[in-house]
């Protein structure tokens, strides 16, 4: 793991309510520690954002709904731990009801 103190987050935003089209935002968070993705969006949440939307649920990776795209990888926010700097994405943008939450979830 790197020994780095904090990582940028990239995240992908649009809420179809007032963006004509999506876009990014970019969030520095702490390591403090192993963190998960899910753990980073949390954090961005709480401290940094209260409107970023995505989906939390079981954080174990049993219910499976916290798939994202993190730099162009599928895998779960709730057990994919960060190491470095990422870019977390929905899966499909047809499908995302905002920020990084689908209508699937």
């Amino acid at each position: 793991m790197a020994n780095k103190e904090k990582v940028k987050v990239k995240c992908f935003r649009f809420d179809p309510k007032k963006d004509k089209s999506f876009y990014y935002d970019t969030f520095e968070v702490p390591l403090k520690g192993p963190m998960s993705v899910q753990g980073c969006l949390l954090y961005i949440r709480e401290n940094l954002d209260p409107s970023l939307a995505f989906f939390v649920n079981c954080r174990l990776g049993f219910c499976k709904r916290c798939l994202v795209r993190v730099n162009g990888k599928s895998c779960f926010a709730c057990t994919t731990e960060v190491e470095d700097d990422i870019t977390v994405e929905p899966l499909k943008r047809d499908q995302v009801i905002r920020d990084l939450w689908r209508k699937d979830t």
